[in-house]
Parts: structure tokens; sequence; C-alpha cells
């Protein structure tokens, strides 16, 4: 993403009657793609003065083009939906990026909630102690640490920039999985209504994640 802003804005930048298409069947890219052009209006805007630039959402739908709904689609609830369905292994469309996914869906429910980093809520006692049971005090911390922070001292500084793409390329598949659903469990005994909401129209959702923070005491206690 960052070389394909680099090359829209030379292109763009330098050539002031101009077009561009971008196409993707990848709902992350398309929002990144859509930030990179949001970047791009106001930098012609400052550049060339005038009327800013415009760009069009469409997506193919029964082999039509048709105007994307993007206030009626939110890039959270969206990602968060990946996120499940990733978990309950409806979906191995994003298995290379399913990390960074996790990784930006934690950071808007940190900053949201609690107007904190994800490198912040996973270590702060106080909110951690929101946690209904110690075990998952205990277990969350760890986890968080551990793919988050402590996954190398250079990491740091690229998980507060949301810099690193990769960070989650070393855990298996399955691994990632579980991660998916631990994570939706550590969303979901924080702030329930939060995370049923924007999963609404998801099958299974409240036995599934009863299930899964079961097992996550269980695999405690073990």
């Amino acid at each position: 993403m960052s070389f394909l802003r680099y090359q829209l804005g030379k292109f763009l930048l330098g050539n002031k009657n101009t077009k561009a298409i971008i196409m993707t069947h990848d709902l992350l890219t398309f929002y990144d793609s859509e930030k990179i052009f949001g970047e791009l209006i106001e930098a012609s805007k400052e550049k060339y003065g005038g009327d800013k630039p415009i760009y069009k959402r469409y997506e193919l739908k029964n082999k039509v083009l048709i105007p994307f709904s993007h206030n009626g689609r939110q890039e959270y609830t969206e990602l968060m939906k990946i996120v499940y369905n990733f978990a309950i292994g409806n979906t191995t469309d994003y298995e290379v990026v399913i990390g960074n996914i996790m990784r930006q869906v934690l950071e808007a429910f940190s900053t949201f909630q609690y107007k904190k980093g994800i490198e912040n809520v996973s270590t702060d006692q106080t909110i951690l102690s929101l946690l209904p049971d110690v075990t998952y005090k205990n277990y969350f911390e760890n986890l968080m640490y551990r793919l988050i922070l402590n996954n190398g001292s250079h990491r740091l500084d690229q998980t507060k920039s949301m810099s690193d793409m990769n960070f989650f390329t070393v855990i298996s598949d399955t691994e990632k999985q579980r991660t998916a659903k631990e994570i939706l469990c550590f969303i979901y005994l924080l702030n329930k209504k939060h995370l049923l909401s924007h999963l609404e129209g998801c099958a299974n959702v409240e036995t599934n994640l009863s299930s899964w923070c079961t097992e996550i005491k269980n695999r405690v206690g073990a």
C-alpha cells in the first residue's frame, strides 16, 4: 500500500487532468485504497487549488457494477465480521493478512472505547480488571503482550505506526484461527453489547463466544 500511495501520488499529482482505476476483490485493500485517495484529494487541492478531485466507489454484484454504499457498510464492522468468519472457519481469503485485520480491529476498539492504543489497553491493569475473572485477566494480558509487544523489541514502533503488515506470518493457520477466537472473546468480555452489535446478522455469535470463553478457562485450568 505504501508503494501504491507513492506511485499514485507521483502519477496523479504530476498530471492535473487524469484518471486512475483500482480494482480489488479484497475489502481490506479497498478501504486502504480509499484512504489513499482521500489523502491525494487533499494534496491535489493544496497543489492546484480550485475544485477537489472526485473518486467513485463501485462493487461488482450479479455481474453488474453498482455504487458501493460506503455509509451503510462501516469499515470497523466489516473487519470485525471478517475476523469472526475466519474464527469459525467460514473464510480462508484472509489468511495472509488476518493478523493485520485483527490488529486493526483491536486498535479501533481500544481507541473508541478507552482512547488508548492497543499497546496500552493490553497492559492497562484498570482495563484488564474489567474482565469478569482473574483467569481471563492473566490470560489476555499474556496473549496480547505475546502477539503485540513481545514479538521482538524492534516491532514496538512498527506496531504503533501500523506499518508492519506481516507481524502474524510466523503463526500457523490453526493458531491464527484460535487467536481470532481469543481476540473476539477479549472484546466480548470487556463489552458484550459492543461486539454483538457489530456482529449482528452473523450466525450463532453468542453461542460461539460463550463456548470459546469456556475453552479459554478450561485451557488455563488444565
